[in-house]
């Protein structure tokens, strides 16, 4: 094979540009519309394929996509890599939980929907005119491969719709992406099956059961082995690793290598990626920002790509009439609708209720799209079925929005959706989750350091949780030679293996600028940072240089840890000061993981200023009064989702900071977290006089929680 020439690679790179520039723009002309934006990319192929562009130009068409196979499977190639992120992404916001979640209903909702659309699919490919099929001798191939195509849902296209429609927080709409879930698994499997087949051109019952058993080996090896597997591969690499993006990269090969093996099996590449992505789901170091960056260039570059690639494919002008088209449309439309309807019936809903979640079953969109193009590359379908069929996807698309939305304009809101709703945003109050925290520690020396470790090691219990020790040598003074730094290192892991943390890590700091390191080891990914205040000899409590460095740069929640000499670790009484205020909340959740993993009693206590506060009979008084109330009644709610038993108190008096040091001395409180927000002061941290009088006065340890500059700047004390 030759290499490409100078003109071939001029001619791939404008074919690409040209495509996803295209495919962007009329993506965002029909979001403007309220449509689906995989409709505008199919346009773009449309208008510049044969379509539009081939039909009534095309002497331009052909100067644009000249008659050269090599680059023509060139840019094949490249849309398939984009199929493959596509479903990555697909995989990667297929919750499991839900399926189990909505249990009984979602699975007869399925089976319904894929059983009727199946037969209907077979029936009528089995009748289809001979001049619709590639092979005219492969009508039973063609048939289960049409069955397939009318059962298939687009899970993508069913969570934008129900993220655009605002249904996600419905139960109704999480049953809806629930059922398409379970579909999308079903069909990819049947479809990579009979796509298989369809490579070896017969149907050997022989070979049909090695591929069942090596799919079935597969997925009980992803089931039993992979989740844990794919888990400490990112957890390994998010700690480790010292390149920027790795983390992505290692999702993008963990996919790629899924693909590989279920195209090696025999089954197709996409059910490979898919599966990839599901188990990255399952990580909990596969975090938002590298879902966001995977999301961003699949869906901006690849998958526009593809689907513009798909319309270039389509050549409208070679259906020959309307009524095929519209019996493969009235077959789709009707084996779904109908399927779903009565599954939902079965499943116990009203019959409003089950045609609501037929209509969100009906999108096809994208996967349709794919199914169509794996036919086509196979030779299954001809080019004018693989129109049809493309046809059938952008339709039903087009129509599910409106006719959902429809569909549930008078189906009322449950009160356990109410209920969800508030607990999720309760939930949103916490900074981090035990499962997958990734925790630094800066080792300052002393014993603040030691109780940064503590806490930080308390909320890292989790099997997939990192604590990572930063040692900073400070310009090689005394106790900072590498025996030293060892020997620290191992006191304070000693410290985080009391607590049942599993993973702790040591990192030295490179270089002779400790707040170059510190920002640099900062912006790897952590959750939260913990730094004790300053144990210099001379340094005043709240000149501390580590963590004003940390503070000023931090892209993540800081908790600086201030020890007093007597405290009996772990704390058996703990106090959290609250207000109105987000970075107050900040402190309380943090307050509360601590209590949950140390399994200690927990005090929320809110202060109001105010000094008519203290007169009940004043009506600006009672006002205030239950404004705290309400704030302590929500951080108790929320110690409840975490199985936590809160002491909620109001307390009022002039002077704030005066009512928490009486209330930390009378009720013998040991440890105090509290939530702040940090004020730019040159040369020192500063938090308001009120925390400076609390750190300085309190005869209990205190850990302040600082939330990052970029969110707490538009807050106020």
């Amino acid at each position: 094979m030759q290499s490409l020439s100078e003109k071939q690679v001029l001619y791939l790179l404008a074919q690409f540009a040209l495509l996803v520039f295209t495919g962007r723009l009329l993506a965002d002309l029909m979001r403007r519309l309220g449509q689906a934006t995989v409709i505008g990319e199919l346009l773009a192929g449309l208008i510049l394929g044969q379509s539009v562009l081939g039909h009534f130009f095309p002497s331009a068409f052909r100067l644009i996509f000249p008659p050269d196979p090599t680059g023509a499977h060139m840019l094949e190639g490249l849309a398939w890599i984009g199929v493959i992120m596509l479903l990555l992404c697909t995989g990667l916001e297929t919750e499991l939980e839900i399926l189990r979640g909505m249990g009984r209903v979602a699975v007869l909702v399925s089976a319904f929907g894929i059983v009727i659309p199946l037969a209907g699919g077979f029936a009528l490919g089995w009748w289809m005119p001979a001049a619709y099929l590639a092979a005219p001798n492969g009508r039973l191939i063609f048939s289960l491969f049409l069955a397939i195509a009318m059962a298939i849902s687009a899970v993508p296209v069913i969570a934008k719709i129900l993220i655009d429609l605002d249904l996600l927080r419905r139960e109704l709409g999480l049953l809806i992406l629930a059922a398409g879930i379970l579909d999308d698994s079903i069909g990819w499997l049947m479809l990579s099956i009979v796509a298989g087949l369809a490579a070896r051109g017969t149907i050997d019952l022989h070979g049909l059961l090695i591929i069942l058993a090596y799919t079935g080996a597969f997925i009980a090896f992803c089931y039993f082995v992979g989740f844990r597997l794919v888990a400490r591969i990112v957890r390994f690499v998010d700690d480790h690793s010292v390149v920027e993006h790795a983390t992505l990269t290692t999702m993008i090969a963990i996919a790629f290598a899924c693909a590989v093996v279920t195209q090696a099996i025999g089954i197709h590449a996409v059910f490979g990626g898919f599966v990839g992505g599901v188990m990255l789901r399952g990580s909990a170091r596969t975090r938002k920002i590298d879902r966001d960056q995977l999301e961003a260039v699949t869906m901006g570059v690849l998958a526009p790509l593809f689907f513009a690639y798909s319309g270039l494919k389509t050549d409208i002008f070679s259906i020959t009439g309307f009524a095929i088209p519209l019996l493969v449309l009235g077959v789709a439309c009707a084996g779904k609708l109908v399927g779903c309807t009565l599954g939902g019936i079965a499943g116990g809903l009203e019959l409003r209720e089950a045609f609501a979640v037929s209509t969100g079953m009906n999108a096809r969109g994208g996967m349709e799209i794919v199914v169509a193009l794996l036919g086509l590359s196979l030779g299954i379908l001809t080019q004018q079925m693989y129109t049809v069929i493309v046809l059938v996807a952008i339709i039903t698309s087009m129509i599910t929005p409106p006719l959902l939305g429809w569909a549930l304009s008078e189906v009322p809101e449950r009160a356990s959706e109410t209920e969800r709703d508030n607990r999720e945003r309760l939930r949103a109050l916490l900074p981090f989750s035990h499962e997958g925290a990734k925790l630094l520690v800066v080792d300052g020396g002393g014993p603040h350091t030691q109780l940064a470790t503590h806490l930080a090691a308390a909320l890292g219990t989790h099997e997939d949780a990192t604590i990572t020790i930063l040692q900073l040598p400070r310009n090689n003074g005394p106790g900072t030679g590498k025996a030293d730094l060892s020997q620290r290192f191992a006191n304070l892991k000693m410290i985080a293996d009391l607590c049942g943390a599993g993973h702790v890590l040591q990192r030295t700091a490179a270089g002779e600028s400790m707040s170059e390191a510190i920002v640099e080891e900062a912006h790897r990914g952590y959750d939260a940072i913990f730094v004790g205040v300053s144990a210099v000899e001379g340094e005043e409590l709240l000149d501390d240089p580590i963590a004003l460095e940390v503070l000023r740069d931090s892209p993540a929640p800081v908790v600086i840890a201030r020890y007093v000499a007597g405290g009996e670790v772990p704390f058996k009484r703990v106090i959290a000061p609250i207000t109105g205020a987000a970075y107050s909340r900040r402190g309380a959740a943090v307050a509360m993981l601590y209590a949950q993993a140390i399994d200690t009693q927990l005090t929320a206590l809110y202060v109001m200023e105010n000094p008519e506060a203290r007169f009940p009979g004043m009506l600006r008084g009672i006002r205030l009064a239950r404004t705290g109330q309400q704030i302590v009644d929500e951080i108790k709610m929320l110690g409840t989702e975490l199985d936590l038993e809160i002491d909620g108190q109001v307390g009022a008096g002039r002077k704030p900071e005066s009512v928490i040091l009486h209330a930390v001395e009378t009720g013998n409180f040991d440890l105090l977290i509290m939530g702040v927000l940090y004020r730019s002061v040159e040369q020192r941290l500063y938090f308001g006089p009120k925390v400076d009088r609390i750190l300085r006065d309190s005869n209990c340890s205190v850990a302040i929680v600082v939330s990052p500059a970029k969110t707490a700047s538009g807050e106020t004390l």
